[in-house]
């Protein structure tokens, strides 16, 4: 049979799963299912009105399937989770001459240049639950209507407006970037500052060595979790010295590291223990928070001493602190969420072409970003 312009995907993700999904469209399409499948009725997917639903057998495997028929020349087949039976569905429709195309091709087919389905096509790799519900916004429809309603205000002769509007997008971009890419945090601070048992607390298993000794973290240790719903990669560095000069030159090749790393951080803890808190080295910078650590070890006038000077105040044997940090970095990273929590939660740019194309539609950046349209 000639099928030429027929293709499939499998759009469900491989491996173990009570139902798989292989999408199939073209203008042969039934046919090709027709000659494949046999339906319990003996009524043909070709037969069949748009919505229809019809179980039976997949000649090839003689396993049970249901096949959908779509509007548009367009078929779904459910078949068994799991990797044997959609690949088994799938190596059949090629062997009839149906092309099989990755499931990002077959979302772009459908939806072309659309953000829609671009959204679709970011959404396996959004980071951390959050991140994952603003692109299904995006996947929805929401980044599509607002530009369509921008360019409709533009048309209409209202520049302010749509500039408010396009301002909001830029402003919700900040964050609309980062959703397939993880919040990079560093933990820094001198040896033995409690560094790794702070990531540890913070990941919730022992990721990272733990000892008094000192300079037991000499290369980059790093871990990913999630945070109130967005995901993070936390990075233990080696701890710095005050006595440089007792530097070995291992020790010194990680300190350099922990430097590099450091200037690439979207946020850095600035590890303190509580009892040395008053030589702690001045006041966080913006991109910094000031943790103090070893809480069960300081005395109550040291901890009073440490609240003081507005440092967030940790232990990780006692577990004290260690959510109002969590908090805390949140707040940093994500501060939208808190000073604009509508921003989110409608319509987000994510790439940069997105970004590029309200330009075109408005021109460069004016007023403010966080101006209501």
């Amino acid at each position: 049979m000639r099928c030429e312009g027929v293709r499939a995907a499998l759009l469900t993700p491989p491996g173990r799963g009570a139902l798989a999904v292989v999408a199939l469209a073209g203008r042969k399409a039934d046919a090709v299912v027709d000659s494949l499948f046999a339906a319990r009725g003996g009524i043909a997917i070709a037969a069949r009105p748009d919505g229809a639903l019809a179980f039976g057998t997949w000649r090839p495997t003689g396993e049970e399937v249901i096949v959908v028929r779509h509007a548009g020349e367009r078929l779904e087949i459910q078949c068994h989770g799991g990797i044997a039976a959609p690949a088994a569905v799938l190596a059949s429709l090629e062997a009839a001459g149906v092309r099989i195309v990755p499931w990002q091709e077959w979302l772009g087919d459908e939806g072309g240049d659309s953000c829609a389905a671009l959204a679709l096509q970011h959404l396996p790799q959004a980071r951390g639950p959050k991140a994952a519900r603003i692109l299904a916004r995006q996947a929805a429809g929401a980044l599509d209507l607002e530009i369509g309603r921008i360019a409709g205000v533009m048309a209409g002769g209202d520049a302010d407006a749509g500039t408010r509007a396009a301002n909001r997008l830029r402003a919700a971009a900040r964050v609309g970037l980062r959703l397939t890419c993880p919040w990079r945090i560093v933990l820094a601070g001198e040896v033995n500052a409690g560094k790794s048992s702070l990531m540890n607390a913070l990941v919730g298993h022992g990721r990272s060595i733990v000892s008094p000794l000192e300079g037991t973290t000499r290369d980059i240790v790093t871990a990913r979790t999630v945070l109130d719903g967005w995901e993070v990669e936390i990075v233990d560095v080696a701890g710095t010295r005050g006595d440089a000069t007792a530097v070995s030159t291992i020790e010194r090749a990680g300190i350099e590291r922990a430097l590099a790393e450091r200037a690439l951080a979207d946020l850095v803890l600035r590890v303190i223990p509580a009892d040395a808190a008053a030589g702690g080295g001045g006041p966080a910078a913006g991109h910094e928070l000031l943790v103090l650590t070893k809480a069960d070890l300081a005395t109550e006038a040291t901890l009073a001493a440490a609240t003081a000077t507005g440092a967030i105040v940790t232990s990780a044997v006692t577990g004290v602190g260690v959510d109002a940090l969590i908090a805390a970095i949140v707040d940093r990273l994500v501060p939208e969420e808190r000073l604009d929590p509508d921003l989110l939660a409608g319509a987000v740019p994510f790439t940069r072409r997105q970004l590029d194309a309200i330009e075109t539609l408005v021109g460069p950046p004016r007023g403010g970003a966080g101006e209501q349209p």
